[in-house]
């Protein structure tokens, strides 16, 4: 963050608030889409976490759809149920990951 720009919205009287809104949010902005769209198709996958620490117990209250898939495929030989499963977690990640970067048109307001 160029401390020059800071500076010059300091003197131009710009408070804290209005510095971080109109300069250090809109400069960081393509860092922030591209953290979120990491964390959420990231989120989705989650499987390792799941199988060391509770092994699929506590019910069902740990049951991701990644984890959930897992179970399908290799604990009830269900390969079929599994790839369909497969594909509906793709199509999940896939919309999401469009919303957010369609989205990025009003959030990014320079790209490189």
């Amino acid at each position: 963050m160029p401390e020059e720009i800071q500076e010059a919205a300091r003197l131009d009287g710009a408070n804290a608030w209005r510095r971080f809104r109109s300069i250090t949010l809109p400069l960081i902005s393509p860092t922030v889409l591209l953290v979120t769209i990491l964390t959420v198709s990231g989120s989705l996958e989650v499987f390792a976490q799941i199988d060391v620490l509770t092994g699929g117990g506590l019910g069902t209250s740990t049951t991701v759809l990644v984890y959930y898939l897992y179970q399908q495929a290799f604990r009830f030989n269900d390969f079929g149920y599994a790839s369909a499963v497969s594909v509906l977690l793709f199509l999940i990640v896939l919309a999401l990951t469009l919303v957010q970067w369609q989205t990025r048109k009003r959030w990014v307001f320079h790209e490189a």
